[in-house]
């Protein structure tokens, strides 16, 4: 799991900030945070870096403002958090039709807002997002120490009779239903999330899990289902399947 920006922006205290542009890209996902007031830092920002400034560097500089957005949506950045008390209370036109152009999310913090505290509280948010994300890992470890003592023939008959129609299916047609079926599952059912972790687009995810359910014949609206099929998942992965 990963933070995305949509979540970011939906606790305390990013909550107060308001999208200005670039709505399409509120599932980009944060991997750190930086904020700064000089505009050289480009060069040291990543995919994933969450930008956040006061806005002075840029006051009567628009067309250095309109040419970092660029430079931070080629990069990949995750978003820009800007304070426009420094920029007449509004963003350049040209600087928002850019980042609806790259889907590059632009917010504007409050000018009471303490651009420290945001960066202290997105920070916290990773690190809960990565502790999360080690005990699940520690969880499928202990998991796969239960499998081992259970006899490999049971274990393939029961992956096989829950998993076998898409199993056949990937093999028949070149597919990646199971690898799909599994993020899906570990993503909480989340099919934005699922479409990241695939690197596929998320209308992809949406119209394979229509085929996938057909082809279980089971509904992802039932827990003891999941359960059943993230079982198998791992049996089928504990094998040496995938």
């Amino acid at each position: 799991m990963k933070l995305t920006l949509a979540e970011a922006l939906s606790s305390p205290p990013l909550n107060t900030c308001k999208i200005a542009a670039g709505f399409n890209g509120i599932s980009n996902y944060i991997t750190s945070v930086n904020s700064f007031d000089a505009p050289d830092v480009i060069h040291w920002l990543k995919e994933g870096d969450l930008v956040l400034t006061t806005g002075y560097v840029f006051k009567n500089e628009e067309a250095s403002l309109i040419k970092l957005v660029q430079d931070l949506a080629r990069r990949k950045c995750a978003g820009l958090g800007i304070k426009t008390n420094h920029l007449q209370r509004s963003l350049p036109s040209e600087m928002i039709s850019i980042a609806d152009e790259y889907s590059f999310p632009i917010f504007q913090i409050p000018d009471e807002q303490s651009i420290a505290d945001l960066v202290l509280a997105v920070l916290r948010r990773i690190l809960a997002v990565q502790s999360e994300e080690t005990m699940e890992e520690e969880k499928e470890i202990e998991i796969y120490s239960l499998l081992r003592y259970i006899p490999k023939d049971v274990l393939e008959n029961y992956y096989t009779h829950l998993l076998s129609p898409l199993i056949e299916y990937d093999q028949l047609n070149h597919s990646d239903f199971i690898k799909t079926l599994s993020v899906y599952l570990n993503s909480c059912l989340k099919p934005t999330e699922t479409a990241h972790t695939l690197g596929i687009h998320r209308n992809t995810v949406h119209q394979r899990l229509p085929k996938i359910k057909e082809l279980l014949g089971m509904d992802f609206n039932n827990g003891e289902n999941n359960f059943k099929l993230q079982l198998a998942l791992w049996s089928y992965q504990y094998s040496g399947q995938k």
